[in-house]
């Protein structure tokens, strides 16, 4: 390749700058010899005077590079390296593994964050990006506009406008189909939430009275209006998604309940509800929780799952449910044991 004129020493300097992030660290250096021979193979003039100079030149311009003595056969040779990055290595291993890990990011999304975020790293550090995470092979979605949707949603919560949309559910024979018929549903987006690797847009509905929350992943053909936003400043986004994204809204009020936990329960109840849960000691065996929850069946089934080991206490009418809610499944759950099989 032909040498440049002088006029090329900004873009020597450019080149130098993207070869030494792209195959650079702690473990592998250039020394000055070895630029030098690099700037000539790829057409640019320099000689081992001009080397310090755009070194310092590139350092000046914030370039966190760092210089050294390496010992060679002969004699000690000036060497460089790229120092600190924007993102540690160990950084965009977590980053990777979130992306990975993230129901409501398409496989192919994924693949395509993964290759965007190993150009923040060099060469040698590339390829561990792009090793198996163990949860990779979770459920993923398969809507490819949750991007787009949740860049218009972020826009109208910016401009303070109202936006449209449907909502879409499954059939039993697993087809999309619009929810109510093609309902057009009119909101004020209030806030994005992500609870439970899911996107959720918490808006105020006007045919509601109310905050809802709607699955940015069920969401279709979304359209920003030009009506004014209705305004709710005294909304919480972390109060609304611990109390009602967690345990799902419906038309239940918030309650406060107490809950009877066995000890070794503590961290399962904090992961829950928050560090700030007020707590009281029972006995040597048990503890009481005060959480204020909307006590749908969602709440209910999180109790559950704990096999008696946390118990619904107080209000009465909501530990009522909750054993209705017991019965009501065993006695489906004894009906369908012992239906008769169809006859052929």
């Amino acid at each position: 390749m032909p040498a440049r004129n002088e006029s090329g020493v900004k873009a020597r300097l450019l080149f130098l700058e993207r070869y030494l992030l792209e195959h650079t660290d702690d473990n592998h250096v250039l020394t000055t010899e070895e630029i030098v021979e690099l700037c000539k193979k790829h057409g640019y003039r320099t000689q081992r005077l001009t080397v310090a100079d755009d070194m310092a030149s590139l350092a000046d311009a914030g370039l966190d590079l760092i210089s050294e003595r390496i010992p060679t056969p002969k004699t000690a040779a000036k060497a460089y390296h790229i120092g600190s990055r924007l993102f540690e290595l160990a950084e965009l291993k977590m980053l990777v593994d979130a992306v990975c890990s993230s129901r409501f990011i398409t496989a192919e999304k994924s693949d395509l964050l993964i290759s965007k975020l190993s150009k923040l790293t060099n060469e040698q550090n590339r390829q561990s990006l792009f090793r198996k995470v163990i949860n990779e092979d979770r459920l993923k979605t398969t809507n490819h506009s949750v991007f787009v949707s949740i860049d218009l949603i972020q826009s109208a919560i910016g401009q303070r406008r109202k936006m449209s949309f449907r909502m879409w559910d499954y059939t039993p024979e697993k087809q999309k189909v619009l929810r109510h018929d093609g309902e057009l549903y009119i909101a004020s987006p209030c806030a994005l939430i992500w609870n439970d690797d899911r996107y959720y847009m918490a808006a105020w509905s006007d045919k509601r009275e109310k905050i809802v929350k709607y699955r940015v992943d069920r969401m279709c053909g979304l359209e920003i209006l030009q009506e004014p936003a209705v305004e709710k400043p005294d909304f919480n986004p972390s109060e609304y998604a611990r109390t009602v994204i967690r345990m799902y809204d419906g038309d239940l009020p918030e309650t406060r309940v107490t809950l009877r936990c066995e000890n070794d329960l503590m961290q399962n109840l904090l992961d829950r509800f928050g560090e700030d849960t007020s707590t009281e000691i029972v006995n040597e065996e048990s503890f009481r929780a005060f959480v204020k929850v909307v006590p749908s069946s969602t709440f209910l089934s999180w109790v559950f799952q704990f096999q008696g080991g946390i118990l619904i206490e107080s209000p009465e009418e909501v530990a009522a449910s909750y054993e209705a809610m017991l019965k009501d499944v065993m006695e489906r759950q004894r009906k369908l044991l012992t239906r008769k099989p169809p006859e052929d």
